[in-house]
């Protein structure tokens, strides 16, 4: 069945070999998240900015369930993701922990979030060490492949921080807790009800869209 958002789309203008735009971080996110299998699935991704948008305005991001519908949190303006840093942020940003999220960078991940199945072994690693893979730790790396663990932990820091700033977030603790323990126990996550669940590399790529 022709899709209607098929439909809608203008031809594509003829472009010369100075005017190809250049993906934003934003937008390279997009490209791996399609890239890891959503776009063989038939998913149409996108995110859509407010006309004339200045950068110090607030930004917006979508939903998983957003994605799956092709709707955006731009048409909902508590969705969020303006206080939301990249997970390389908060690796530098260990002194930042605290005083914006209120969690302790040596805080066990285990105890923070459920490790189990194939993420049992990062049980005693901590926060830190997720994110910041040392070389003395090549385990982290090994269990978390396709990296939804480091990008778990930057979600939870996000939502953590927005709560306390008084922000309300397009993915507020317990949705970022509920999609790793859905992904955990059952080896996808499913953003709305019918949808086919998405795998782990899938999971961190859609996160990433959600980052500064």
């Amino acid at each position: 069945m022709e899709h209607q958002a098929d439909r809608n789309v203008n031809p594509p203008q003829a472009q010369g070999p100075h005017d190809v735009p250049q993906l934003d971080a934003r937008g390279a996110a997009r490209r791996r998240f399609t890239r890891a299998g959503v776009g063989a699935a038939g998913v149409i991704l996108t995110l859509h900015s407010q006309p004339g948008m200045a950068a110090e305005q607030v930004l917006t991001c979508a939903t998983p369930s957003g994605f799956m519908s092709i709707k955006t949190a731009s048409h909902n303006p508590q969705n969020s993701c303006s206080n939301n840093r990249s997970h390389g942020y908060w690796k530098n940003h260990g002194s930042a922990w605290m005083s914006s999220a209120g969690t302790n960078p040596d805080a066990k991940f285990g105890d923070v979030l459920a490790a189990r199945g194939d993420y049992a072994g990062l049980a005693n690693y901590t926060l830190m060490q997720v994110l910041e893979r040392p070389k003395e730790a090549k385990e982290i790396k090994e269990i978390d492949r396709n990296n939804v663990a480091m990008q778990i932990v930057t979600a939870l820091l996000n939502a953590r921080s927005s709560a306390r700033a008084g922000i309300p977030s397009v993915l507020p603790e317990d949705k970022v807790v509920a999609m790793w323990d859905e992904f955990t126990l059952t080896g996808g996550y499913k953003p709305t009800g019918s949808a086919t669940p998405w795998t782990g590399a899938e999971i961190a790529g859609y996160l990433e869209t959600t980052f500064r």
